[in-house]
């Protein structure tokens, strides 16, 4: 149950990643656009605690 769950997450945080990519791609305002990269960075970030998390409940991502 915890897995489909962090399953969930996962799938929602590379939806976000995703969106956060074509913003960045389509500011014209470097200083958003850095912004946006950052925000990204940290989701990547965030993303691979996740799946290393999952990894540990012995689930695939």
């Amino acid at each position: 149950m915890k897995a489909h769950y962090m399953q969930s997450c996962i799938a929602h945080l590379q939806n976000t990643a995703a969106d956060l990519d074509v913003l960045a791609g389509n500011v014209t305002n470097p200083e958003a656009k850095q912004e946006l990269q950052k925000a990204r960075a940290s989701l990547g970030a965030c993303l691979q605690q996740c799946r290393t998390a999952l990894d540990k409940l012995g689930q695939p991502t």
